[in-house]
């Protein structure tokens, strides 16, 4: 794999920049694309002769991968245009559409594959088996075997979606392949038994790939979608964020990704109230310079002043942890500040209750209610909903 890159992309380990990622998706396309025409012209012609609907159906396979092949470099070649007028996020995207369409289209040929198999189980048909037609698929095993480490390894180096579909889609050709080659082996040992070895595994296979395809295709959907990203990428963001002198701490973090390697970020920032605005605000952007410089991401920051000397505050701020500790250790909180009044007191911050837990926010509010109703003060809350 590394001589493959260092023989057809320039400057191959600079995996952010936008051409390299296009000269992967191209070098990846075109050695599918030849093999599987290879594949598709000899699995075709050894099926043809020998009457093995199973081989035709894989040879159509291998028509469809190098279809898909097509779909890849196309892919890569919208993906790469810079951001527009009309896409100022850029049109990466383009590769986890064109992997759902990969998805797409592996799902039609199981389909195919299964109708035509079910059709040789009813309708019986005799099988030939010959040297020619080991030979053909031992190498179509190997020459797919290659294609999926050659798409795997690709995949992982520039982080490609539409290549870990072909990288599957190549996975399960390897085993059609291998279940269409046990099925010659049976045919050629048991010759005409009654039923249709070939068009049993046929269907075997044809239920294979459409499972595969589906799964791929939740995969794909997912980022399109917006899904959370990885916890270890998210936690490695706010920790370099935390990092910085003047940091307290951080919340409402989002992450939206608009491709492989292209994030926006934005997050709220906590700082002493008692530091010069200017100060604060300067550090602010070194933050959001760094991420841009180091990392490739566009990271907002909204900045937040909060009390940090002021004993009634952070007495205050160690119960409410406690008390949201008490009711789940799930639960969080975040912007606390208190509004001091004649009367009573407002207690303000952010819930943050995780997805699927089964506290309510009004269990929540009721339980601090509760909590504070024999103090001698007054105090109200004023509550937000966070979810993470």
């Amino acid at each position: 794999m590394e001589l493959i890159k260092k023989l057809f992309i320039k400057d191959y380990k600079n995996t952010a920049d936008s051409k390299v990622r296009f000269k992967y998706g191209i070098v990846a396309g075109v050695i599918g694309i030849i093999s599987n025409f290879l594949l598709f012209i000899a699995k075709f012609l050894v099926g043809f002769l020998s009457g093995s609907i199973t081989i035709v159906a894989d040879a159509i396979n291998n028509l469809s991968d190098m279809a898909s092949n097509v779909i890849v470099i196309f892919g890569f070649k919208l993906s790469s245009k810079p951001a527009d007028s009309e896409h100022p996020f850029g049109h990466e995207r383009y590769e986890q559409i064109m992997a759902l369409i990969v998805s797409v289209i592996v799902i039609v040929i199981g389909v195919l594959l299964s109708k035509s198999s079910l059709e040789k189980i009813f309708n019986y048909e005799e099988t030939t088996v010959t040297i020619t037609t080991y030979i053909v698929l031992g190498i179509a095993i190997l020459v797919k075997l290659f294609q999926m480490f050659l798409y795997k390894d690709f995949a992982k180096s520039i982080n490609s979606d539409v290549l870990k579909a072909s990288s599957v889609d190549s996975r399960n050709d390897v085993i059609s392949t291998s279940a269409v080659l046990v099925a010659m082996v049976l045919i050629h040992i048991f010759g005409n038994i009654g039923f249709s070895i070939d068009g049993v595994f046929g269907l075997i296979v044809s239920i294979f790939i459409i499972i595969s395809a589906i799964k791929l295709m939740k995969e794909t959907i997912g980022p399109l979608l917006g899904e959370m990203p990885d916890p270890e990428f998210v936690k490695s963001l706010k920790d370099k964020i935390l990092s910085y002198d003047g940091v307290l701490g951080l919340h409402d973090f989002l992450i939206h990704s608009y491709g492989a390697n292209n994030f926006f970020v934005n997050a709220h920032v906590e700082v002493s109230s008692k530091v010069d605005i200017m100060i604060s605000h300067d550090m602010i952007d070194n933050i959001e310079r760094d991420f841009k410089e180091q990392l490739n991401i566009v990271l907002s920051i909204h900045l937040d002043p909060i009390e940090t000397d002021n004993e009634e505050v952070n007495f205050n701020k160690k119960k409410v942890q406690l008390i949201l500790k008490n009711i789940d250790e799930s639960l969080d909180f975040h912007d606390f500040r208190m509004v001091f009044g004649e009367t009573h007191t407002n207690i303000l911050f952010d819930v943050v209750i995780p997805f699927g837990s089964k506290i309510t926010f009004e269990q929540v509010k009721e339980e601090l209610e509760n909590k504070y109703k024999d103090e001698d003060k007054k105090y109200f809350f004023v509550l937000g909903l966070d979810r993470i």
